[in-house]
């Protein structure tokens, strides 16, 4: 059932879904973060780096990241398929947020991943 409404007969359902699954990651690493920063409430320089120190956290923070790029790449590029009727100027919009968002994964994964 869920591998025909993925298929090339619905076709916005797999943004649609995969709009839900990044939402659901953001979710979860913003309570995560909000409780441990409750938990270890990092007041100085030595305090932070050793609040992202974790490998765990690490990773659980380039997916954050990336989910993030990839959530606001499907919602950005609907908004402007409904509202940049210019093709040519909606592609060069849609260049420049891949560009961008590359960027930002990019330079995540040099801060985190280090």
């Amino acid at each position: 059932m869920l591998l025909a409404l993925l298929g090339k007969r619905y076709p916005g359902m797999r943004a649609w879904l995969t709009q839900r699954l990044t939402g659901l990651v953001l979710a979860i690493y913003s309570v995560t973060a909000f409780v441990r920063f409750l938990v270890l409430q990092p007041n100085n320089y030595e305090a932070w780096l050793s609040f992202f120190q974790p490998w765990w956290w690490r990773l659980a923070s380039l997916m954050f990241w990336t989910s993030l790029s990839i959530h606001a790449w499907l919602g950005i590029r609907d908004v402007l398929k409904d509202y940049v009727s210019n093709y040519e100027r909606r592609e060069v919009l849609f260049k420049f947020l891949a560009v961008l968002l590359w960027v930002y994964v990019a330079w995540a994964s040099c801060l985190f991943l280090m």
